[in-house]
Formats: structure tokens, C-alpha cells, sequence
């Protein structure tokens, strides 16, 4: 009853389970394809973001999950929902940069926000919910939520001690941390998430980024790399997203599109959580497997983020609309105190 009173709030009308689940109502159904591999944490969050919008909606918006590639590839989801072959996507919005360089700012910023609750509340209380919407807009999509977690680790199958050591090493980042690795001297594949674990098993790649700890693990990359690089530099808080087909989100009722969205927060705050907990038991689970957990030096790491700054002014001059994500971004990170 909690959550329907926060949509009463956003919709300016309480709805009561009893109204919700009226036969009159209209049932709408919708294919959602995810981004993590089935059998992971993440993927488990979007089983319960599904039935939790069945709740609160009294059956009458049902999303149908799909895994990643049931529908169409990770990387033509963009598309695919663009034109509405499906209504709903959970993405990297850094896999689209391409199309908007706007994007790349909307999933991490390498080096970037420390924390989540840093970007969680760019999102939210400093404009950027508002930025993501108009970067979709004008691509008949609408931008629901961002799911924000802490910082994800990176996988290799040598050690990396210092930052010599990454050069000449064959590597998947996305976004602008592909830029920044290779600024440090690796040759860098862009892979969908659900492509790591063989592109390490086969030697394709030497290190990655994937996900968080636990999705890791429940991924099994403690079979294929015996080596953790830790802090996390190129993405120490990252945001997935709820898009959905333009002309499928204004054809909703008020009332459902507020459930949406207020299931996807929920889903943000679960997954912020639990990757919270259940990413130091992973990484506990890690050692004790025998792979070995490798922090970088301070210095390096201060290294890194000079670097990191000077790919950040890159991209944010590709589009009139990247400029202002970037500027606003290092707003708010000025008023925070982590830019001067």
C-alpha cells in the first residue's frame, strides 16, 4: 500500500488494488528483454521488477522477460525498440554512444562518481533524469529509470600490478573506459556482457569488465581468470536503464506509467543493496577459490583519472547534448567536492 500511495503522488490520483484490478480494465502486454545472463543477481532483479509491476498494476500491464538474444542481439536492442519490434529494453546506454554521444555519459563515467548514491542522485534530484529523456526522445524512445550499483572489478587471466602492466593487453570495456584503456596501451573490444566469460575461456581477451561481483560469479569467471583488479576505475558506479518504445509508453494510462516507473526505482534500490552485500560475500567466495585480488597503486589510480578527465572533454564535445550532461555532471560533482 506504500508504493501506491508514491503513485497517487506522482499520478495525482491514489489508486486503491481494488480499482487496479477491475475487469474493465485494458491488459496490456509487453516483451522486455534484459541484459544479464539468466542465473545471475541482476537477472533475478528483473524477474522481480516483472512481478512486481503485475502487483501494483493488478495484472494489468504484464512484461513478458526474455534473456539477452531471445529477442534480438544485446547490441540491436537500440534498434529493435526504436521500431518497436519490442516495447521495453534493460540496457548499457553506453553500447549506443555511437548513435548519441550523449549515451556514454548515462552508464559511468570512468574514474568518475565514487559512489552510487552520487549518481543515483544526479539522476534524480540534479537534473539528469530529465538529460537521459531528451537523449531518447529523438529516438522515438522513452527513458524510464536508471538501476544504479557500486563499482564493478575487472577479470584477468595475468596480473596487472601497476599500469605497465595493461599495455600491450587485449581487453572488452564499453564506453568511454574503452577509450581510457586504450589511452593505457590495450587493444580494446567492445563484447556484449553475455560474451565474456568465452571471449576469456578462449584467450580472445586477457582481462574485462562484466558486472558486479556476484553476477560474476554466478557467471563463473573464477574459472577463466585467476586475477581481480581492484579499484574498479573504469566504472566505480554504473547505471543500466529502462527504455521503452515511445509510442508504447504514451499509449499507457497515467497510472501505469507511474507503476513503471516507480518499479523501476525499486528495482534500483534492490539491486543497489543487495549488489552491496552480496558483493563482498562474492568477492570472499573469490579468494577462497584461489583467485587472487590485486589493488592498484594510489598513484596510479590518480593517474588514471587525469586521463579519465581529458576523455570525459572528449566526448563531451561530440554533441550539443553530451556538452551538457558532461557539464552538468562535474557540477554536481564540484558541489559535492570531488572536482575542483
Amino acid at each position: 500500500m506504500v508504493f501506491l500511495g508514491i503513485i497517487g503522488l506522482i499520478t495525482g490520483s491514489y489508486i486503491t488494488p481494488a480499482a487496479s484490478e477491475s475487469p474493465q480494465k485494458k491488459v496490456y502486454t509487453w516483451k522486455f528483454q534484459a541484459l544479464w545472463d539468466p542465473g545471475t543477481m541482476p537477472y533475478q532483479i528483473e524477474k522481480e521488477f516483472v512481478e512486481r509491476v503485475k502487483e501494483l498494476s493488478g495484472g494489468r500491464l504484464i512484461l513478458k522477460l526474455y534473456p539477452p538474444g531471445a529477442l534480438v542481439p544485446t547490441m540491436q536492442m537500440h534498434d529493435a525498440v526504436r521500431k518497436g519490434v519490442f516495447e521495453l529494453m534493460k540496457t548499457y546506454d553506453p553500447y549506443y554512444m555511437g548513435k548519441e554521444p550523449a549515451l556514454a555519459f548515462l552508464g559511468s563515467l570512468p574514474a568518475g562518481f565514487p559512489e552510487a548514491w552520487d549518481y543515483e542522485s544526479w539522476f534524480w534530484e540534479f537534473g539528469g533524469i530529465k538529460l537521459a529523456r531528451e537523449a531518447y526522445k529523438k529516438f522515438n524512445m522513452y527513458y524510464i529509470a536508471p538501476t544504479v550499483y557500486g563499482f564493478e572489478p575487472q577479470h584477468s587471466k595475468v596480473p596487472i600490478r601497476s599500469l605497465k602492466d595493461y599495455k600491450g593487453k587485449k581487453a572488452r570495456f564499453v564506453g568511454m573506459a574503452l577509450d581510457v584503456a586504450q589511452r593505457l596501451g590495450m587493444s580494446v573490444t567492445p563484447l556484449p556482457t553475455a560474451e565474456v566469460y568465452p571471449a576469456l575461456e578462449k584467450g580472445v581477451i586477457d582481462l574485462a569488465d562484466r558486472g558486479g561481483l556476484k553476477a560474476n560469479w554466478d557467471a563463473g569467471l573464477q574459472e577463466v581468470a585467476k586475477y581481480i583488479i581492484l579499484p574498479g576505475w573504469h566504472q566505480p558506479a554504473t547505471a543500466t536503464s529502462y527504455v521503452a518504445n515511445l509510442e508504447a509508453w504514451n499509449s499507457l494510462p497515467d497510472d501505469l506509467k507511474a507503476i513503471l516507473e516507480v518499479a523501476a526505482r525499486e528495482s534500483s534500490m534492490r539491486l543497489f543493496t543487495r549488489h552491496r552485500v552480496e558483493s563482498a560475500e562474492a568477492l570472499k567466495k573469490f579468494i577462497d577459490y584461489g583467485v587472487e585480488v590485486i589493488y592498484l597503486p594510489e598513484e596510479d589510480v590518480k593517474k588514471i583519472r587525469e586521463i579519465a578527465k581529458e576523455v570525459w572533454k572528449k566526448y563531451a564535445a561530440k554533441s550539443p547534448l553530451a556538452r551538457k550532461i558532461y557539464e552538468s555532471q562535474t557540477s554536481y560533482m564540484r558541489l559535492l567536492g570531488l572536482l575542483k
